[in-house]
């Protein structure tokens, strides 16, 4: 009897072993936590205007629960550096991230520091670029293929996920391995003669982002301005750029002088320009007035990220 127990104890013990092989082994299917999401993840803490705060995350995963690693999409809220929350782009890119998640991508969308008394920019961008590299860096705990990593932001969110593909370098000296950026109506250049072009609740929230008004602070407009960073130096991450012609808020030209530049340089990019959005990008609903149709530009920016994202 006893024989008979150390037996099946060893069977067991084998059986345990061959699907432990099995769950780490590359490129084999694997069973997650019965889970689609990870919610309220702290990836850091850092100063606040008050203390210190903990910078959260959410991870939306496939729902399909068997598969290996995923391809990863970043995504930055927009709000004028003062206000937003990482839920919205849960909202306005509803059918973009619904097939992408579908289609076995994981989407996470990062919480930042607002610009206010005591912080001003790099601060929100740090911490962007410290939620690529805690993704990237647990790639295996969260189920990511760390080589497929691409990032996108709405408005301020675009212009910090500019920066984090372009400028990382600068701010940070760990660099995440991006492999491509969407930019939803994002700021681009805010030096030179642009600042003139912008409208005056918009500079308003680039002097609150800043510390100052332009004249006095003109180096550090031309460091928060992922323009400035597109040059030959620098990697050529592919780029998508989306903006309504009629923007009220950041002005359409804009993403005109980004991709320029951007072509100037031999970075690839593409350039979705929409009409009826205003500023207000929001492709959850199928508005009658806008073109093109919420359908077509949802399927030229999956398009976009299916192309760079090796998948």
């Amino acid at each position: 009897m006893l024989f008979s127990f150390l037996f099946l104890f060893l069977c067991s013990c084998s059986d345990l072993n061959q699907e432990f092989s099995e769950i780490n082994s590359p490129g084999v299917l694997v069973k997650r936590p019965d889970k689609t999401q990870d919610l309220n993840i702290i990836y850091k803490t850092a100063p606040a205007e008050r203390g210190e705060i903990d910078l959260m995350l959410d991870i939306f995963y496939p729902p399909d629960l068997e598969y290996g690693e995923s391809p990863l999409v970043v995504a930055f809220h927009g709000g004028g550096w003062i206000a937003g929350e990482r839920s919205q782009v849960m909202f306005i890119f509803e059918p973009v991230i619904k097939k992408l998640r579908d289609d076995g991508y994981t989407v996470a969308t990062v919480q930042y520091r607002y610009a206010s008394k005591k912080i001003y920019f790099p601060a929100m961008l740090e911490d962007c670029i410290d939620a690529i590299l805690y993704l990237q860096n647990n790639a295996e705990k969260y189920y990511i293929d760390k080589n497929s990593i691409g990032v996108m932001g709405y408005s301020a969110g675009a212009q910090l996920a500019m920066l984090a593909c372009y400028a990382a370098e600068e701010f940070s000296a760990e660099i995440p391995d991006i492999k491509y950026c969407l930019s939803f109506a994002g700021p681009t250049k805010m030096y030179g003669d642009e600042p003139k072009n912008y409208p005056y609740a918009t500079l308003y929230l680039l002097e609150n982002l800043f510390d100052g008004p332009y004249p006095e602070k003109e180096e550090v407009y031309k460091r928060g301005s992922p323009y400035f960073y597109l040059d030959a130096a620098q990697k050529k991450i592919p780029l998508f750029l989306a903006h309504d012609e009629r923007d009220n808020i950041v002005p359409f030209n804009q993403s005109l002088l980004m991709r320029n530049k951007a072509d100037e340089t031999g970075v690839p990019c593409e350039m979705l320009i929409l009409n009826g959005y205003y500023h207000q990008i929001d492709f959850s609903y199928d508005y009658a007035n806008i073109s093109p149709s919420r359908d077509e530009s949802v399927g030229i920016i999956l398009d976009f990220i299916y192309k760079y994202s090796g998948k």
